[in-house]
Protein backbone atom coordinates (compact mmCIF):
# COMPACT_ATOMS: atom_id res chain seq x y z
CA UNK A 1 0.00 0.00 0.00
CA UNK A 2 1.40 3.37 -0.95
CA UNK A 3 0.11 6.77 0.17
CA UNK A 4 0.01 9.54 -2.43
CA UNK A 5 -1.73 12.83 -3.08
CA UNK A 6 -5.31 12.34 -4.29
CA UNK A 7 -6.07 13.57 -7.78
CA UNK A 8 -9.35 15.12 -8.93
CA UNK A 9 -9.81 12.11 -11.21
CA UNK A 10 -9.96 9.80 -8.16
CA UNK A 11 -13.14 11.45 -6.91
CA UNK A 12 -15.55 9.77 -9.33
CA UNK A 13 -14.49 6.35 -8.07
CA UNK A 14 -14.48 7.38 -4.41
CA UNK A 15 -18.05 8.67 -4.76
CA UNK A 16 -19.19 5.16 -5.81
CA UNK A 17 -18.09 3.76 -2.44
CA UNK A 18 -21.15 5.32 -0.74
CA UNK A 19 -24.37 3.47 -1.58
CA UNK A 20 -26.77 5.68 0.39
CA UNK A 21 -27.25 8.80 2.48
CA UNK A 22 -26.46 7.00 5.77
CA UNK A 23 -23.04 5.92 4.50
CA UNK A 24 -22.30 9.50 3.45
CA UNK A 25 -23.28 10.83 6.91
CA UNK A 26 -21.09 8.23 8.64
CA UNK A 27 -18.17 9.28 6.47
CA UNK A 28 -18.47 12.99 5.89
CA UNK A 29 -20.96 14.25 8.52
CA UNK A 30 -24.55 15.39 8.15
CA UNK A 31 -23.21 18.44 6.28
CA UNK A 32 -22.09 16.41 3.26
CA UNK A 33 -24.77 16.79 0.60
CA UNK A 34 -26.54 13.75 -0.80
CA UNK A 35 -26.94 12.57 -3.47
CA UNK A 36 -23.25 13.01 -4.16
CA UNK A 37 -22.40 15.21 -7.13
CA UNK A 38 -18.89 15.98 -8.26
CA UNK A 39 -19.26 19.76 -8.02
CA UNK A 40 -20.66 19.77 -4.48
CA UNK A 41 -18.42 16.90 -3.38
CA UNK A 42 -15.29 19.02 -3.89
CA UNK A 43 -16.88 21.84 -1.88
CA UNK A 44 -18.11 19.59 0.92
CA UNK A 45 -14.74 17.94 1.52
CA UNK A 46 -12.80 21.23 1.33
CA UNK A 47 -10.70 19.89 -1.55
CA UNK A 48 -8.84 23.16 -1.98
CA UNK A 49 -8.07 23.64 1.74
CA UNK A 50 -7.29 20.18 3.15
CA UNK A 51 -4.63 17.75 1.99
CA UNK A 52 -6.29 14.70 0.44
CA UNK A 53 -4.52 11.37 0.07
CA UNK A 54 -5.24 7.98 -1.40
CA UNK A 55 -3.73 4.56 -0.94
CA UNK A 56 -3.10 2.34 -3.93
CA UNK A 57 -2.23 -1.32 -4.10
CA UNK A 58 0.74 -2.71 -6.03
CA UNK A 59 -1.36 -2.71 -9.23
CA UNK A 60 -2.39 0.94 -8.78
CA UNK A 61 -5.96 0.16 -7.73
CA UNK A 62 -7.51 2.79 -5.46
CA UNK A 63 -7.75 1.29 -1.96
CA UNK A 64 -8.58 4.18 0.38
CA UNK A 65 -9.07 7.92 0.76
CA UNK A 66 -8.43 10.25 3.67
CA UNK A 67 -7.57 13.81 4.56
CA UNK A 68 -5.51 15.53 7.22
CA UNK A 69 -4.85 19.03 8.49
CA UNK A 70 -3.33 20.69 11.55
CA UNK A 71 -5.65 21.06 14.56
CA UNK A 72 -4.55 22.03 18.05
CA UNK A 73 -0.95 21.01 17.31
CA UNK A 74 -2.00 17.57 16.11
CA UNK A 75 -2.43 15.87 12.77
CA UNK A 76 -6.23 15.80 12.46
CA UNK A 77 -7.58 13.00 10.26
CA UNK A 78 -10.81 13.44 8.33
CA UNK A 79 -13.06 11.64 5.85
CA UNK A 80 -11.35 8.27 6.07
CA UNK A 81 -12.79 5.56 3.84
CA UNK A 82 -11.69 2.19 2.51
CA UNK A 83 -12.75 0.93 -0.90
CA UNK A 84 -15.52 -1.67 -0.21
CA UNK A 85 -13.52 -4.28 -2.15
CA UNK A 86 -10.85 -4.18 0.57
CA UNK A 87 -13.03 -4.09 3.70
CA UNK A 88 -12.91 -6.79 6.36
CA UNK A 89 -9.21 -7.58 5.92
CA UNK A 90 -7.59 -5.18 8.40
CA UNK A 91 -6.48 -2.84 5.63
CA UNK A 92 -8.39 0.12 7.06
CA UNK A 93 -6.21 0.04 10.15
CA UNK A 94 -3.08 -0.24 8.00
CA UNK A 95 -4.22 2.70 5.85
CA UNK A 96 -4.99 4.92 8.83
CA UNK A 97 -1.66 4.10 10.49
CA UNK A 98 0.16 4.96 7.25
CA UNK A 99 -1.83 8.18 6.84
CA UNK A 100 -1.08 9.14 10.46
CA UNK A 101 2.63 8.74 9.83
CA UNK A 102 2.47 10.56 6.50
CA UNK A 103 0.35 13.43 7.86
CA UNK A 104 2.44 13.95 10.98
CA UNK A 105 5.62 14.04 8.91
CA UNK A 106 4.13 16.56 6.48
CA UNK A 107 2.75 18.76 9.27
CA UNK A 108 5.55 18.35 11.81
CA UNK A 109 3.10 17.30 14.53
CA UNK A 110 3.35 14.60 17.16
CA UNK A 111 -0.24 13.70 18.11
CA UNK A 112 -3.43 12.87 16.24
CA UNK A 113 -7.11 13.67 16.42
CA UNK A 114 -10.32 12.88 14.58
CA UNK A 115 -14.09 12.90 14.89
CA UNK A 116 -16.24 9.79 14.60
CA UNK A 117 -19.96 9.13 14.71
CA UNK A 118 -20.65 6.95 17.77
CA UNK A 119 -22.93 4.61 15.83
CA UNK A 120 -20.18 3.87 13.29
CA UNK A 121 -18.93 0.95 15.38
CA UNK A 122 -16.33 -0.50 12.95
CA UNK A 123 -14.59 2.88 12.62
CA UNK A 124 -14.78 3.59 16.35
CA UNK A 125 -13.20 0.22 17.23
CA UNK A 126 -10.54 0.65 14.54
CA UNK A 127 -9.54 4.03 15.99
CA UNK A 128 -9.45 2.64 19.54
CA UNK A 129 -7.13 -0.14 18.35
CA UNK A 130 -4.80 2.55 17.00
CA UNK A 131 -4.59 4.22 20.43
CA UNK A 132 -7.33 6.84 20.07
CA UNK A 133 -9.49 7.70 23.06
CA UNK A 134 -12.40 10.07 23.58
CA UNK A 135 -11.77 13.61 24.78
CA UNK A 136 -13.88 16.68 25.31
CA UNK A 137 -14.77 18.63 22.20
CA UNK A 138 -12.28 21.39 21.41
CA UNK A 139 -13.39 24.85 22.48
CA UNK A 140 -15.35 26.55 19.72
CA UNK A 141 -16.13 23.44 17.68
CA UNK A 142 -19.81 22.91 16.97
CA UNK A 143 -20.75 19.66 18.64
CA UNK A 144 -22.65 17.24 16.43
CA UNK A 145 -25.13 14.83 17.96
CA UNK A 146 -23.74 11.27 18.10
CA UNK A 147 -20.23 12.44 17.25
CA UNK A 148 -17.17 12.27 19.50
CA UNK A 149 -13.68 13.79 19.38
CA UNK A 150 -10.80 11.35 19.76
CA UNK A 151 -7.06 11.84 20.19
CA UNK A 152 -3.96 9.67 20.21
CA UNK A 153 -0.40 10.38 21.23
CA UNK A 154 2.34 9.80 18.68
CA UNK A 155 3.75 6.80 20.55
CA UNK A 156 0.34 5.09 20.71
CA UNK A 157 -0.08 4.73 16.96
Amino acid sequence: MRIETAQAGDVKEIMTWFPDKQSVILWGSPYTRYPLREDTFFEDIYWERIESCVARDEDGMLMAFGQFYPKLGRCHLARLVLNPVYRGRGLGKAFIAALMEHGAARLGTKGYSLYVMTFHKPAYHCYKSLGFHMEAYPHGDAQLENCVFMTAAANES
